[in-house]
């Protein structure tokens, strides 16, 4: 079932429960497949990701992360296979029985007894659309509302290299980074007075950056910060 942005708005800020990622980011591994028997694997158009909650617990995943870690093998003998079943990581409850084989993610893979119709789908266009309109409304709520936007082609040498280094503190490269750079501006001798950061894009805390350091990047969607 595609959500609307008002759905999509109640997941603003919750993870999934299995790798920890916020519910409303997604990699291209999550995005979905049309189910295919012959030829080459075809992405779903528009492209679309899904979530799906455990029927027991209510807990809320990416469905890749129920395809990658929930669904396991079920082995007869070191050997030999006996099967695949899926079973809820957070409280045990068996999603569904035994069976023989499963299907490749890329040929279209659904979980079984609950198809991609009865999911939370998420097209990746209204996400974005989303987040483009949650994100001015949330610039500016950290540090007295003086976090201004500018576009990342824009910003010095300098600047650009800081951004550079914090991107590698989080495990990114400059490539990993979002177009649009919350710049902090107040007087460098005010920079002392911080002692907590927060996304201006998706919400999540970010870490002060060490002493010396211009710029610190969100781990979870990839903006940048600039400091004085």
């Amino acid at each position: 079932m595609r959500l609307t942005i008002d759905k999509i708005a109640e997941l603003d800020g919750k993870t999934c429960f299995i790798c920890g990622r916020y519910l409303l980011n997604n990699t291209r591994r999550d995005l979905a497949y049309a189910e295919v028997h012959t030829g080459r694997p075809v992405l779903l158009r528009p492209e679309r990701y899904y979530l799906f909650a455990c029927p027991n617990c209510g807990k809320i995943a990416h469905k890749r992360c129920w395809y990658e870690v929930a669904d396991k093998k079920v082995k007869r003998s070191f050997f030999r296979t006996k099967g695949w079943k899926i079973v809820c990581p957070s409280c045990g409850f068996e999603i569904s029985g035994l069976r023989p084989n499963r299907l490749d993610w890329r040929h279209g893979y659904q979980i079984p007894g609950h198809p991609d119709s009865e999911l939370m789908e998420l097209y990746t266009s209204d996400v974005l659309a989303y987040k483009a309109g949650a994100l001015f409304g949330k610039v500016g709520q950290a540090i007295d509302g003086l976090f201004k936007v500018v576009g990342l082609s824009s910003v010095t040498d300098p600047e650009r290299n800081a951004i550079a280094a914090a991107a590698a503190r989080v495990g990114k490269t400059l490539s990993d980074i979002a177009a649009k750079v919350f710049k902090l501006d107040i007087p460098p001798e005010r920079r002392a007075e911080i002692t907590a950061l927060k996304c201006q894009n998706c919400g999540a805390p970010l870490p002060l950056p060490p002493p010396g350091e211009k710029a610190v990047v969100c781990e979870h969607c990839g903006t940048a910060h600039l400091l004085p």
